[in-house]
């Protein structure tokens, strides 16, 4: 067995971490070798770069590793980071972690794809978050710098479950030393009502993909902590939200890793005021009637 990439975020990370339940996961506290992480940690890059020129408000803004990777103003360590993150050999190391699990929640994945997972052949996303898919990959790897601003105190993004053709998700935390702002943890969560037509589709409250706050309860959170990793394998299950924010100068800092198939592997069931606002939103004409319902 090669010996991990000390940059790889699963290099400490075993079998025994993942937990089934109510959808495969882990959380890792001190994810990296400290001293790989505080080398990371000095050099990240200022909130200007990943904001790239869009105005500042209280969001989020990511800055994707298609752009990472051809900026010289980015670290040389960093931009590893980023080209392992995305590669076959990250992705490779995914599969031998979780891949029983993977098949479990997608069966008929492989069948789909025509390979067994881990041959399946990777690509990294060429334009970022506006084109999710690879020409020609079986699985496309995304790594991001995030940052968030909460000036004012709010609910970063409440229970939800991700895009349908999303495998899996993770987020590596850059807590900055002085930020000593309450909240911003993310939260594992499971629905506590009926929210499931099928068992390959949940039913949200509004859109793009939120789950009402009534339906959920958490079962487990990842501490807004520096090295904390909290990686999830993507299904109709995998609620989660972001914990509220108190106000602060400071952004939210951490790297977002996720891979995207060329499918969908589950459906999102929209009520019918939501399916016909959405349909709404395609039509020129009635896009402000859409916004209306």
């Amino acid at each position: 067995m090669q010996p991990a990439n000390p940059l790889s975020i699963l290099s400490n990370a075993c079998s025994a971490d993942l937990r089934l339940q109510p959808y495969p996961h882990l959380v890792i506290e001190n994810a990296l070798d400290p001293t790989v992480y505080a080398r990371l940690e000095a050099e990240f890059p200022a909130d200007d770069l990943v904001v790239d020129g869009r105005q500042v408000k209280d969001t989020w803004f990511d800055y994707p590793a298609c752009k990472v990777l051809k900026d010289e103003r980015v670290a040389p360590l960093w931009r590893e980071f980023f080209a392992y993150h995305t590669s076959q050999a990250f992705y490779s190391e995914l599969a031998a972690l979780a891949g029983d699990a993977i098949r479990s929640l997608h069966p008929d994945l492989e069948s789909r794809v025509g390979l067994p997972l881990a041959d399946f052949k990777v690509g990294m996303r060429p334009g970022g978050r506006g084109d999710p898919l690879a020409s020609g990959a079986d699985v496309s790897m995304e790594c991001q710098f995030y940052v968030n601003y909460t000036r004012a105190p709010r609910t970063v993004r409440g229970p939800h479950v991700d895009r349908p053709s999303e495998l899996f998700a993770a987020l590596l935390y850059f807590r900055q030393p002085a930020d000593d702002s309450v909240g911003a943890n993310l939260d594992i969560c499971e629905a506590v009502e009926a929210i499931y037509p099928s068992k390959h589709s949940v039913r949200i409250a509004e859109l793009p993909a939120e789950v009402a706050e009534k339906s959920v309860q958490t079962v487990r959170t990842a501490p807004y902590k520096a090295n904390t990793l909290v990686l999830f394998l993507n299904s109709p299950r995998s609620i989660h939200a972001v914990s509220p924010r108190t106000p602060t100068p400071l952004t939210r800092r951490h790297i977002n890793f996720c891979a995207d198939v060329p499918f969908d592997l589950f459906k999102i069931d929209l009520p019918t005021r939501l399916a016909l606002k959405k349909s709404l939103a395609h039509l020129p004409v009635l896009w402000r009637v859409g916004q209306r319902l």
